[in-house]
């Protein structure tokens, strides 16, 4: 084999080579778009369907405030959660919102059932521990609640 075939050998090998890592680069960034768009789009319908579902199950609870406490430096709330199904159903964390006597917000406190699920008509008890900073609990005045899906 002479000089100059051996050197057109190794220069088309590397043509070659230049051209596959090149090759590969655009599919991998193509690939990498396209991903990211479909993970995008999936992660856009996951969200929507969420939040149907959710709006769904808004319907199947009674939620009703019974009493807002305070005691010694500490805002205590309780509620009732009922089911108005004929099915048995999860339940949910419940949000209360407090605020003042101008309506104005003074911050969220959480609570949850002791019960995992609910029988048809059937009511769980809520009580909901609030740790607010002591100037905002002379403030609390009022509450509402809504159910927060876990």
């Amino acid at each position: 084999m002479s000089s100059s075939n051996f050197n057109e050998s190794i220069k088309g090998f590397f043509w070659g080579i230049g051209f596959v890592i090149a090759l590969l680069g655009g599919l991998s960034v193509y690939a990498l778009t396209i991903a990211a768009e479909v993970n995008s789009g999936f992660k856009q319908l996951v969200s929507n369907k969420a939040l149907e579902t959710t709006s769904d199950f808004s319907g199947s609870y009674r939620l009703t405030l019974s009493e807002v406490f305070k005691d010694n430096g500490k805002v205590r709330i309780t509620a009732e959660l009922q089911n108005v199904t004929n099915e048995s159903i999860y339940t949910g964390a419940v949000v209360a919102s407090t605020f003042d006597k101008n309506g104005k917000f003074i911050g969220n406190c959480i609570g949850q059932s002791n019960d995992l699920s609910l029988a048809p008509n059937a009511i769980s008890y809520i009580d909901i521990n609030c740790n607010l900073l002591r100037p905002q609990v002379s403030r609390v005045h009022s509450a509402k609640l809504k159910i927060k899906w876990l």
